[in-house]
């Protein structure tokens, strides 16, 4: 057993510089003298105990062990810096995908959501963003060239000659640029756009 007045001077040694409160109350039995009591945190309470009592800090370090061995399990940090680093990069990372779409609105829904599923879902962990289904295949410059034996420039030439980079002919995809690691907005044609591709090119009589 520890008297009052010795734990009571434990305490204060412990809580030195930090606030809590002092009171008087009476004591258990009827007439006697009024004992001080120490009202405190929770946390320094358990300072206060640890110094104590060697069980207590038995106890103490037994749970924190388990606490970090159940971080590690659920693949978090102790000290949650690793999450707020990832949250943060992926907050940036939200933030710098935004930014390309509005340097390029031409963008296809289905490009975007692609640009977004690469971008992020790395750092999410998981499928925040789904890949779009595609239903109907895209050419590139080079592909319908290939088809219709003439260049990809000759292509691009051609489909802005007769303003055919509209929804009904193909969409916009993000692609490398030819002279740059740059990423830039590349129309890709659909079925009519090839066809009209070809009709212009090689006359309406060749299928």
């Amino acid at each position: 057993m520890v008297r009052n007045n010795k734990f009571l001077e434990k305490i204060e040694d412990e809580l030195e510089g930090e606030f809590y409160t002092k009171s008087a109350k009476p004591s258990g039995s009827s007439g006697g003298r009024p004992i001080d009591v120490i009202g405190m945190t929770i946390k320094q309470a358990l300072r206060v105990a640890a110094r104590e009592s060697k069980a207590v800090r038995r106890s103490l370090v037994d749970k924190l062990e388990a606490m970090h061995e159940a971080h590690i399990t659920s693949g978090k940090s102790v000290t949650g810096l690793v999450e707020y680093r990832k949250a943060r990069t992926l907050k940036m990372t939200v933030e710098a995908v935004t930014n390309l779409f509005d340097l390029m609105p031409h963008l296809a829904p289905e490009a975007k959501q692609v640009a977004a599923a690469s971008l992020i879902n790395p750092i999410a962990g998981f499928d925040a963003i789904p890949l779009p289904v595609m239903e109907e295949i895209h050419y590139t410059a080079r592909e319908v060239g290939k088809m219709l034996d003439v260049s990809a420039n000759k292509i691009g030439r051609i489909a802005n000659k007769h303003s055919l980079k509209t929804e009904e002919f193909g969409k916009f995809f993000l692609d490398k640029s030819a002279h740059s690691d740059k990423q830039v907005e590349a129309f890709r044609y659909n079925t009519n756009g090839v066809e009209a591709l070809r009709y212009l090119i090689h006359g309406a009589d060749v299928a």
